[in-house]
């Protein structure tokens, strides 16, 4: 059995699991041109998402007719929906793997923020000692209202760090129903009803029809001037234009991005200019045991695979 694997920080730690598979040849694909080439005689294909695009799609579509699995690294599949996977081919994902590494990003950029990060190192490269300027500029997470859209495994975990941060939180989510630390838990369906009464707004929805442009320039306006929007979901859940305008006319105080409609996001965009967005690049869910989970599930998914018995975490996504 041939398994390809075309990652970005994963790879080692796949690869380090190969002793235990004996009769399965691991191979490493470091570009697109040696995924498109390892293709044509792998059975199994480990890709992140970002990576199943144009050529790499296209492979799986018509020139891979051995294929009979795709485990994602990634947790949403908007990419595969996109790129189409052949029937025949069972696709799994990374769900539930990474929520706390994620939502420990989100608490970051969101500390970062009120902390006034960005304005100290801009100080510290001017050698300037600016104590009396960053006390107008810091604030506190304590006592704000985060209002948290998508209830999954990132919303839930995002939730149970900022109530230890002292926040008030609400969750919303298509049923308005749920568990886990949010003090309120409702229905997106009445977003409009809070978006008024949140300091931050932070998104954890995936890509769907649903979702795209969510916030759009109407829900920009109704936040309020001071509060700031974290996006650590899909980049299309957000109207790029109409967030750009908010920033630059402060209606909304700023912005954390982990993600965006075009990744990379391209040298030209605004979002690289303001100073009131902090910007990171798609890199929520790298880094600390999030590696080392996948790692298991893939695992726990290869030797299943090999007895013929049922995967963990199938999706099922529109077929070529």
């Amino acid at each position: 059995m041939k398994l390809v694997h075309y990652l970005q920080w994963e790879g080692p730690a796949l690869t380090a699991l190969a002793p235990r598979f004996e009769g399965v040849q691991f191979v490493t694909a470091s570009s697109t041109a040696d995924a498109v080439k390892e293709l044509a005689d792998a059975d199994a294909f480990v890709v992140a998402g970002p990576y199943y695009a144009g050529e790499v799609a296209a492979a799986v579509n018509a020139k891979a007719p051995k294929l009979r699995w795709i485990q994602s690294s990634s947790i949403g599949t908007d990419k595969f929906e996109k790129g189409g996977v052949p029937a025949g081919i069972t696709l799994t994902n990374a769900a539930g793997l990474k929520g706390r590494t994620v939502a420990e990003h989100a608490m970051a950029l969101m500390l970062g923020f009120v902390h006034a990060l960005p304005q100290m190192e801009r100080y510290r490269s001017a050698a300037h000692w600016a104590r009396d300027d960053l006390r107008s500029e810091i604030s506190s997470l304590e006592g704000q209202t985060l209002l948290v859209l998508g209830y999954g495994s990132i919303g839930k975990e995002i939730a149970r760090k900022a109530k230890a941060f002292d926040m008030h939180v609400v969750a919303l989510n298509s049923s308005g129903e749920g568990d886990g630390a949010a003090d309120i838990v409702a229905s997106i369906a009445g977003l409009d009803r809070w978006l008024p009464e949140a300091d931050f707004v932070a998104c954890a929805l995936p890509a769907t029809p649903g979702t795209d442009s969510l916030i759009g320039a109407d829900r920009l306006a109704a936040m309020k001037p001071g509060a700031i929007l974290l996006n650590v979901g899909r980049g299309s859940t957000v109207d790029h234009g109409a967030l750009v305008d908010a920033l630059r006319s402060r209606s909304i105080a700023g912005a954390c991005l982990d993600v965006f409609g075009e990744e990379p996001l391209p040298a030209g965009d605004a979002l690289w200019q303001l100073p009131n967005l902090i910007l990171s690049p798609h890199v929520a869910g790298t880094g600390g045991p999030a590696g080392l989970r996948f790692a298991e599930l893939f695992s726990e998914n290869l030797t299943r695979f090999l007895e013929g018995r049922d995967l963990k975490n199938v999706v099922e996504i529109g077929r070529s």
